[in-house]
């Protein structure tokens, strides 16, 4: 079996160091293994509908979940250019960030959960940020109607279609999708698919810019 390098040059380095500084950097090497183990080996971050997610969720339950440190209450994005109120899961982290918005805002109950920007959080039927229009309509077994782009609302899914994915996922909660194109988008295309108009996912033109998820929402229909 081989030894990996950096273990091996701490190895090696203890034949002209003293000891103190050979074990040094042999634990130093232990220790970066280690760590980098631990991120390979870290669970994959899955918004399930029950728990600190499902529908009772609240701002003291996700503090008992999640701890105190890793929550931030603050303004985040909202509609139109507006900002609103959230609580905001890892703040600090790009990649574990989540948003919860409530929709009683003093008793910061009725979620709504948004991954965006950098965030690896997936829902539990696999949906994530950087999925193609491709794969989600794979997922949805059906081609389904989003808006055109370009606008405050562009990008959004408006119907399944009756698709897997408009299903309530176990525990009641409702997907919600937007779409974004890449900067490079060819514009004959991009023009025919932009503004305040419902296009299929399978319109030739909407795939030829080639939209990717920007947004994924978990949020709960009303009882």
């Amino acid at each position: 079996m081989a030894v990996p390098f950096h273990i091996a040059s701490g190895l090696f380095a203890a034949f002209a160091l003293p000891a103190s500084l050979a074990i040094s950097g042999i634990m130093s090497g232990m220790a970066s293994s280690s760590k980098a183990w631990a991120e390979r080996a870290a669970p994959a971050r899955v918004i399930n509908c029950e728990g600190p997610f499902g529908r009772d969720a609240s701002h003291a339950g996700l503090v008992k979940a999640f701890g105190n440190s890793n929550l931030s209450y603050q303004d985040v994005d909202g509609a139109e250019g507006e900002t609103i109120k959230a609580t905001v899961l890892y703040p600090k982290n790009p990649k574990g960030k989540l948003e919860i918005i409530w929709s009683e805002v003093e008793a910061r109950r009725g979620p709504m959960i948004r991954a965006k920007d950098q965030s690896t959080w997936s829902t539990a039927n696999g949906v994530r940020l950087g999925m193609s229009l491709a794969e989600i309509e794979k997922l949805n077994g059906k081609p389904f109607k989003l808006s055109g782009f370009d606008w405050d609302y562009g990008g959004r899914v408006t119907d399944w279609q009756g698709g897997a994915l408009a299903k309530p996922q176990p525990g009641g909660c409702i997907l919600g999708i937007s779409f974004v194109h890449p900067e490079d988008a060819p514009d004959d295309n991009l023009t025919k698919v932009s503004g305040d108009t419902e296009f299929l996912s399978d319109n030739a033109d909407m795939r030829a810019v080639e939209p990717y998820v920007a947004v994924v929402t978990v949020s709960y229909p009303p009882r």
